[in-house]
C-alpha cells in the first residue's frame, strides 16, 4: 500500500512539475525588458525518430524561427490589447525592425501536453525570449498612439 501511495504522490509531483512561461513585462535593473513566451514543436522527422536530441534540437530551432517573426509583434500587442489593422500592424513592424531590435533567448523548456504520464519531452517546447524595447515600455505604448 505505501509503495502505491508513495508512486501516486511521486507521479502527481512529476506530472505538477510544467509551468508554463507567460509573457510579460518585467524591470531588470533600470530598464524594462519585455519577456515573450513562444511556443513550437518538433519537427515530425524528430518525432517519429525517438531521437530526444534531434526532438529538443527542432523544437529550439523553431522558437528562434518564431522568435525573429511577426508573432513578437502580435506578442507585444496582446500584452497591451490593443488590435491594430493590416497597414497599422506592417507599420509598427517597420518601426520595431528601424529599432533593431534582436530577441535574445533567455531559457526554454519542454511542453507538457496534458497527459497524465509524460508525453515524449521535447516533442512541444517553449522559450521565453527577452526584447528591450528603446524606452521601455512607456515608448512602445506612445509608438503604438502614433500608429493609431
Amino acid at each position: 500500500m505505501r509503495f502505491i501511495l508513495s508512486s501516486l504522490l511521486l507521479c502527481f509531483i512529476a506530472c505538477q512539475s510544467y509551468t508554463p512561461l507567460k509573457s510579460e513585462w518585467k524591470t531588470v535593473g533600470d530598464t524594462e525588458v519585455f519577456y515573450a513566451a513562444v511556443s513550437a514543436k518538433a519537427s515530425q522527422q524528430a518525432i517519429e525518430s525517438g531521437s530526444l536530441a534531434m526532438r529538443r534540437s527542432t523544437c529550439l530551432n523553431a522558437t528562434n524561427l518564431l522568435s525573429t517573426s511577426p508573432r513578437l509583434t502580435s506578442i507585444l500587442l496582446e500584452q497591451e490589447s490593443v488590435q491594430l489593422d493590416e497597414v497599422e500592424t506592417k507599420d509598427l513592424g517597420r518601426l520595431i525592425s528601424a529599432h533593431k531590435i534582436k530577441p535574445k533567448q533567455d531559457s526554454c523548456q519542454s511542453e507538457n501536453s496534458g497527459y497524465f504520464f509524460a508525453s515524449p519531452a521535447w516533442e512541444n517546447c517553449q522559450c521565453l525570449y527577452t526584447i528591450e524595447y528603446p524606452g521601455g515600455r512607456k515608448q512602445f505604448r506612445q509608438d503604438l498612439t502614433q500608429i493609431k
